[in-house]
């Protein structure tokens, strides 16, 4: 994506609604950026807008995404509404000049990634996924004690996840059609940072469900787990689930020369050192989210390279696709479409 230049952006979201207050700090973090005017919401919901219209006095809001794109001259709109509507929005924005953000997912297809990204390349205007966990203090200390430090040699085995037990709420993320799946929530931001920490080609992803039939007031699965195989023979296991009344680490990461284990606000790290066995703790950093659109922002200024590119969003998607599609063949290994 050639990014226009330019110095002052009027920007937008696209979805108000009260889950997380998502669309106040998505205008919040972008507005912490010189020459960024909040300028508009479009919302379904008249209360909605209401609120969004308290938060930040002034701005124009919209019940039609069409008439907030006619009318509020943006540069820059965030989407922000459930995943089975993030491809056909983009395109719509995208098609009239503005430079998008999706929540993540990005999608929920492969197919429509790449109508995403052929919209923007058409119309030259950036398009991006909102994986602002990137700058998660955890993951970026995991991220250098593996790559910038290789404290534990070249990676051959990450097992990650969550684990708990209980029911899934009965929202649209517990919808499968329109979240594409459990896995499509957290695992987005894992299987982003998965691709981070071991940035290689891709040879399979296997996909294994299962559903619990007594819990029956939605219809996402409450298990799902992939391993994703790198040509390197690097081999990961992502875990979500709703089913595990064992816990596990969120990250267990075996190198050549040692291994880090998630133990809670710190990992445990453990190294070879004159052929002695080394072990230390080693705390979390401090998170940053508004990293996110500063880099943005630089990017569109033409002052650093874009982070969260949509060739990195998409091959998240090719892997959550591939795990779903794995699945429902009985966990046969699938080559995603973006490897």
């Amino acid at each position: 994506m050639a990014a226009k230049k330019q110095e002052h952006f009027r920007v937008g979201v696209i979805g108000y609604g009260g889950a997380f207050n998502m669309g106040q700090l998505h205008l919040t973090s972008m507005a912490k950026n010189e020459g960024v005017e909040v300028a508009a919401v479009c919302e379904l919901d008249p209360e909605r807008r209401q609120v969004a219209e308290e938060h930040f006095p002034g701005i124009k809001t919209y019940g039609r995404v069409g008439s907030m794109l006619r009318n509020a001259n943006l540069d820059l709109v965030t989407i922000i509404t459930p995943h089975n509507t993030h491809a056909k929005l983009a395109v719509q924005c995208l098609n009239a000049g503005v430079h998008v953000v999706c929540e993540k997912p990005l999608a929920i297809t492969s197919a429509e990634v790449k109508r995403m990204q052929a919209a923007a390349k058409k119309n030259k205007v950036l398009i991006s996924t909102f994986h602002n966990r990137r700058w998660d203090g955890d993951f970026v200390v995991l991220r250098d004690l593996i790559l910038k430090e290789q404290i534990i040699g070249p990676v051959f085995r990450i097992e990650a996840g969550f684990y708990g037990y209980g029911e899934q709420g009965t929202w649209w993320r517990a919808n499968r059609k329109i979240s594409g799946g459990a896995i499509y929530d957290w695992g987005a931001h894992f299987t982003d940072w998965i691709l981070n920490i071991v940035p290689e080609k891709i040879a399979s992803v296997s996909g294994y469900q299962v559903k619990n039939p007594a819990w029956k007031k939605y219809d996402n699965e409450d298990h799902s787990e992939y391993t994703l195989r790198f040509h390197s023979g690097c081999t990961v296991t992502l875990t979500m689930s709703n089913l595990s009344m064992s816990p596990r680490p969120r990250w267990r990461v075996l190198g050549t020369k040692g291994a880090i284990e998630d133990t809670g606000g710190k990992y445990l790290v453990k190294t070879m050192i004159n052929d002695r066995q080394m072990s230390t703790e080693v705390p979390f950093a401090e998170s940053n989210w508004d990293a996110y659109y500063e880099n943005i922002f630089a990017h569109l200024r033409g002052r650093a390279d874009l982070v969260i590119t949509p060739e990195s969003a998409g091959r998240v998607i090719g892997v959550l696709e591939a795990a779903n599609i794995s699945a429902a063949r009985g966990s046969v290994p699938i080559t995603p479409a973006f490897v």
